[in-house]
């Protein structure tokens, strides 16, 4: 059980890297920006929320982190919500995460249904994070 449990620990704190978060906003800025119609350029898209075109670059391929209220600029521009951009868990990236840490000896199949259930797992709440559904008393 420990084993497991060193395990998990560390999948998480690859799975929570921030570097891997903002590779994935990034992702999702590019591609959004490349598949609008007429297409988007760094320049204008750069202009439009006030940042440098240099900035937008690196926020599209992660090396800048994004701060909340351009996450929200870059939303509006793209035409997204602003969690279009946060990696869900049940995402397909997310599974091939635990793919590459997983142990070498497993079969793919195998691989791909611990991954599944690990990132299943990690989405759902736990006790303690469930809202409580207990009506308090008005003061």
């Amino acid at each position: 059980m420990i084993v497991l449990d060193e395990f998990l620990d560390f999948a998480i704190n690859i799975l929570m890297n921030p570097e891997s978060i903002y590779r994935h906003i990034g992702e999702v800025i590019r591609n959004r920006r490349r598949s609008s119609k007429p297409r988007l350029t760094q320049e204008a898209l750069a202009q439009r929320i006030g940042i440098s075109r240099a900035s937008l670059a690196n926020i599209e391929t992660g090396r800048q982190s994004v701060l909340v209220h351009q996450l929200y600029a870059l939303a509006e521009a793209l035409k997204l919500a602003p969690s279009d951009f946060l990696p869900t868990t049940n995402d397909s990236a997310v599974r091939a995460e635990w793919n590459e840490i997983l142990p070498e000896d497993l079969k793919p199949v195998q691989k791909d249904q611990i991954a599944r259930l690990l990132a299943d797992t990690q989405a759902e709440p736990t006790r303690d994070e469930e809202p409580s559904r207990v009506k308090q008393a008005k003061r």
